[in-house]
């Protein structure tokens, strides 16, 4: 008997690390395993080609300073340090002070969880963090980035011009006095430190809402209900600003990804990154004109349209690349297609719904009990609506465009004011980009927050730098320690108060009872 108690109590411990070491893994390998077997389907890799990636990815992926150990040694840390700093806390409570069995249980509970988050969430960043990052390729062309703009005042036509940024976010003036390669800048975990920093902080602000629930006059519901749109506009259009001027403060794969939505052909934004560079300029023959020359011939526009020295703003049929020459068409079809680039997205995680829900509502002998006309209904509507709200984003952004470059700006702004080449430079792309917040409005009120805490921490990522210097990795790894402490702490103590399914799931891994 006294085995079998010390085997199952074993197996409870176990049980958040092998749950958090296999989630972990499944997240890293998961999306390369899927890439390699649509590229063996495809016929464009072989068998033994496939097998030998396959085993690659697993192999990386198993290292012990890789995404599944991190998450095993922070959520196995958490729970497993948790009794011996009980113990120790009591025991020094007892020392210190007359003893009180209740409340020195629950404040040792309490802070024996904080404690070990911190010291587990502490070991598992250094572990992340202790080899240096790999060589990146500079640009998806493969041409080396400048260290700052003025080492090239002439790009050569057709390639991206420079960021306005330092080079990797690292300020030059310092890299002469630190001989550190920037392939061994830090900066690795800085998405996952912003994640956790977002959610941190969130907590702690709702936590504080939450205490001036009796004092809530009709000026807080405002603000209550306005934050949410104030925060996503703002994010969004950090985000858009950042893709079309600094896309390397971006992930790759969200760059890649807005690319897809977006549907934009890439010399329009190349022409537009050069107006803001300098070497795109209205009323003057700076051999550009080839650029968005070539775009209208393959749309079907007559070719001086796309020529600055000649056409002077560009038509937005250009910008429409020749869909319609109606701005109001335009943003109408930029929805419908950014409805079904949602659509594809949003059909699969509806079907995951419906199969937990139907999991969860299955009886003895009927199987699809939980399965209704209104239970298919209302994901139908729910997939509809979050469609509709990617689409709004991108209407809106195209339409806001084409509002501040021709329609409204022009007559808001004289010709003097407000000259065309200033349109273009930038003032068009932030008009789009702030007006496409608004699109949150067409999501539901119970989703906008999960949606501004998704696009948040991208949002910051485009105000630190994404690599900086090793000497600094302290700064991360106080603000990654603290706030995952706060996060994980919550999450074992109520679920509640993390929202959307993180709360629940972090909960679920960390149960040992």
């Amino acid at each position: 008997m006294g085995k079998a108690t010390e085997s199952m109590v074993r197996m409870r411990v176990a049980k958040p690390i092998a749950i958090a070491y296999i989630l972990g893994l499944l997240s890293a390998t998961g999306p390369r395993f899927i890439k390699v077997l649509l590229l063996l389907g495809n016929r464009k890799l072989s068998l033994q080609a496939a097998w030998l990636q396959s085993r690659n990815i697993l192999l990386k992926a198993v290292e012990y300073n890789r995404f599944p150990a991190f998450c095993g040694v922070l959520i196995g840390g958490s729970t497993l340090l948790q009794v011996p700093i009980k113990a120790l806390i009591i025991a020094l409570l007892r020392v210190v002070r007359s003893p009180n069995t209740v409340f020195d249980g629950f404040l040792a509970r309490r802070l024996a969880r904080f404690i070990a988050t911190i010291v587990s969430a502490s070991v598992a960043f250094r572990l992340l963090n202790s080899t240096s990052l790999e060589v990146v390729t500079p640009n998806r062309y493969g041409i080396p980035q400048p260290l700052n703009h003025l080492q090239s005042m002439k790009p050569r036509p057709f390639e991206d011009p420079p960021e306005w940024v330092y080079r990797d976010g690292v300020d030059d003036r310092l890299m002469p006095a630190s001989s550190v390669p920037s392939h061994e800048l830090a900066g690795r975990t800085m998405d996952l430190t912003l994640f956790s920093v977002v959610r941190a902080l969130d907590i702690v602000v709702s936590s504080v809402w939450n205490r001036l629930a009796p004092q809530k006059s009709s000026q807080l519901h405002t603000i209550a209900r306005s934050t949410p749109v104030t925060l996503f506009s703002f994010s969004a259009a950090t985000i858009m600003y950042a893709w079309f001027y600094s896309p390397s403060r971006l992930p790759q794969a969200y760059n890649t990804w807005i690319s897809a939505a977006a549907e934009l052909d890439h010399r329009l934004i190349l022409a537009l990154r050069h107006a803001r560079y300098g070497t795109w300029v209205y009323g003057r023959d700076t051999g550009m004109a080839p650029l968005l020359g070539s775009m209208c011939r393959d749309h079907g526009l007559p070719v001086e349209l796309g020529d600055p020295a000649r056409t002077c703003p560009i038509p937005c049929e250009v910008v429409h690349m020749g869909w319609s020459k109606s701005c109001e068409k335009h943003a109408l079809i930029r929805f419908c297609k950014g409805w079904v680039f949602a659509a594809k997205m949003y059909a699969p995680i509806q079907v995951f719904v419906l199969a937990r829900h139907i999991r969860a509502a299955s009886r003895p002998g009927s199987r699809f009990a939980g399965l209704s006309r209104a239970v298919l209904l209302r994901a139908l509507v729910d997939m509809t609506r979050s469609s509709a709200f990617l689409g709004t984003f991108i209407a809106f952004f195209y339409y806001g465009v084409c509002l501040s470059r021709t329609r409204l700006g022009p007559t808001i702004f004289s010709n003097k004011t407000v000259t065309p080449q200033m349109w273009d430079s930038g003032l068009c792309v932030l008009v789009g980009c702030l007006l496409c917040g608004s699109s949150l409005l067409v999501e539901q009120s119970k989703k906008r927050l999960e949606i501004v805490l998704f696009v948040l921490p991208r949002a910051a990522a485009t105000w630190f730098p994404r690599r900086y210097l090793p000497e600094h990795r302290w700064k991360e790894h106080v603000a990654f320690t603290l706030s995952a402490a706060v996060l994980l702490t919550t999450a074992q103590e109520d679920s509640t108060r993390v929202r959307g399914m993180l709360g629940s799931v972090l909960h679920g891994i960390m149960k040992t009872d």
